[in-house]
């Protein structure tokens, strides 16, 4: 290949080199009505690199976009898709925003970089009259402009729920903006995905605050997060911003701030606890600065309403879609149990010639773990079933330690009935024979169908007694009714408010979040959300408490018991001051 010349190269860069074709020529309003240069900030950054690591692979480029305030996401995305639609012949990009007043806003956005370019780089524009920024020959002499058109490109902006939507009828670039507060989000989004053909150079992007849960945005995101949509799920939490930080008046200021949050308390179980601003600051790597920014927020935007705090500035996904109704478990203790989730061993099961099982990680596996069997440990599991349709609900299987009460690993996924049988035969022999509690609902009925016939020995029967024998009968599997399920969703949310359950799971969490309490008194899920390993958790913890009492607390040292209280401790107090979290 040449040398390519300056001039070439050049020409090159412009074309191809977003970062530096927007870092270079691109001018901002900032906050203080200033026009600047555009540097990328460290969201931006972030979304930018995954955009140009999706490029250099080749992978259609599709992102779901689920953020704090203000972090200047949009302004990101106009200019890239200002970048290709006035680089480039023949390119069509929409840009929609929920109101007009937004509308008119990002449309100036797109103004401001084009008035801004040098001639050198600036294309031909045709006209540009608040909707519309055409970048064409404006000459009227047809024979002028036949020999030079110009791109023949344009940028369109429209508003949610307006005819203008979806009047193209191929768009190569498409920006919906704040698209959780859009009216009818799942109609429009339905008639603007068949507009862009499904090749590489082609940009979707729904960004959004949260607005809720089960609506199109909310629904969109969890799809994109377990891999059911070709969105890549990007989350951005508030102290990616460094703009969020506040000063102390004084020293002695910061100092007072520094004691109020290191401040530990004892539970009702004896367990040493710490505040929650400790845990998001240890958990997180935060400044005191950071933090006191975020109590003066809560006091002075968010109406002194954490909630509301967490919806407009969440710290994880699970805080951004804060249910709407009445929840049934406590939101500080799920709050504290978002401080030690982690990452698990994601793959599948696998049975050997030797009859025994091993765990073959994949990260597109169904299983997660996060501690693997010990021997000689006894585990149960609680399994809930699904019909195994590929849009229904999933079924999903929670493992216990009956010691600790950890949950150790989850099952979930889609899956047929009868299959799923085959894997929880796997789970329940990987975790040494584990005690297995199946619901025995219609679909249940299938899959201890398939347990019996594998011959798996440890399953769980239900007991009830018979007033006119006198006797006490027996019934394969798990009986979730009326009278059974407040009972176990009671005990679980005893167990999650007081820190009984060792708890690591973000979908768990998620999912505890928008378990609500309806006006009829019955408990589920919100509309739109889920709640297959809430059930899966509450069965299990029935198969702990069976040999062990109903009114049972785990009478175990306090660091074995919670992991919760020895993950969120500073290593400051484990070297020095180990005495005071002994029991």
């Amino acid at each position: 290949m040449a040398k390519l010349t300056k001039e070439q190269l050049f020409f090159w860069k412009l074309k191809h080199d977003r970062k530096w074709y927007v870092e270079k020529f691109l001018k901002i309003r900032n906050k203080q009505a200033k026009i600047i240069s555009f540097v990328l900030n460290p969201a931006q950054k972030i979304v930018m690199d995954i955009i140009e690591k999706d490029e250099r692979e080749g992978r259609l480029k599709r992102y779901i976009v689920l953020k704090a305030r203000q972090m200047g996401l949009s302004t990101l995305f106009e200019a890239l898709i200002f970048h290709d639609t006035a680089n480039n012949d023949n390119k069509t990009s929409l840009i929609v925003a929920h109101e007009d007043t937004a509308s008119s806003n990002l449309f100036n956005m797109s103004k401001l970089y084009y008035e801004e370019l040098p001639d050198l780089i600036r294309p031909m524009k045709k006209y540009s009259n608040g909707r519309v920024l055409q970048f064409e020959n404006p000459e009227n002499d047809e024979s002028i402009k036949k020999d030079n058109p110009g791109l023949r490109s344009k940028i369109t902006i429209a508003t949610a729920g307006t005819g203008e939507v979806a009047r193209s009828s191929t768009n190569h670039n498409v920006h919906a903006s704040e698209v959780a507060f859009w009216p009818d989000a799942s109609t429009t989004m339905l008639s603007l995905m068949q507009s862009v053909p499904d090749e590489t150079n082609t940009l979707v992007v729904l960004e959004s605050t949260a607005n809720g849960v089960g609506d199109y945005f909310h629904d969109m995101w969890n799809k994109a997060v377990r891999g059911e949509n070709e969105f890549t799920p990007i989350f951005l939490a508030w102290f990616v911003d460094p703009t969020y930080t506040r000063n102390f008046p004084s020293e002695a200021a910061k100092q007072q701030f520094l004691e109020e949050i290191s401040i530990i308390s004892t539970d009702g179980n004896g367990g040493q606890v710490r505040t929650y601003e400790w845990e998001l600051m240890n958990k997180h790597g935060l400044t005191l600065e950071q933090l006191n920014w975020r109590r003066y927020t809560i006091a002075n935007k968010c109406q002194g309403d954490e909630e509301k705090f967490m919806q407009e500035y969440p710290s994880t996904p699970e805080e951004a879609f804060i249910s709407s109704g009445r929840p049934k478990f406590s939101i500080k203790a799920l709050k504290k149990y978002q401080t030690i989730t982690k990452a698990p061993q994601r793959g599948y099961l696998q049975l050997c010639p030797d009859g025994g099982v091993s765990f073959i990680e994949d990260p597109n596996g169904y299983i997660s773990i996060w501690k693997h069997p010990e021997p000689g440990q006894f585990y149960c599991i609680g399994a809930d079933v699904a019909e195994g349709l590929v849009e229904g609900d999933y079924s999903a299987a929670c493992v216990g330690n009956s010691e600790t009460f950890d949950i150790e690993a989850i099952w979930h996924g889609h899956i047929d009935p009868d299959l799923y049988g085959l894997e929880l035969q796997k789970l329940g022999k990987f975790y040494n024979d584990a005690y297995l509690g199946v619901e025995n609902n219609n679909h249940g009925l299938t899959t201890l169908t398939t347990l019996k016939k594998q011959e798996y020995w440890n399953l769980y029967f239900s007991k009830s007694y018979d007033k006119i024998s006198e006797k006490v009968t027996q019934k394969l599997g798990w009986t979730t009714s009326s009278r059974t399920k407040p009972l176990m969703i009671d005990k679980l949310a005893e167990f999650i408010r007081e820190f009984y359950l060792g708890i690591y799971s973000d979908l768990i969490i998620s999912e505890a979040f928008t378990y609500i309490i309806e006006d009829n008194g019955k408990t589920n899920a919100q509309i739109g959300c889920y709640d297959d390993t809430i059930m899966a958790t509450a069965i299990m913890l029935q198969l702990l408490l069976e040999g062990k009492g109903d009114s049972y607390v785990p009478e175990i040292p306090i660091d074995q018991r919670n992991n919760i209280k020895k993950d969120i401790i500073d290593p400051l107090f484990e070297s020095n001051e180990s005495d005071e979290f002994s029991d």
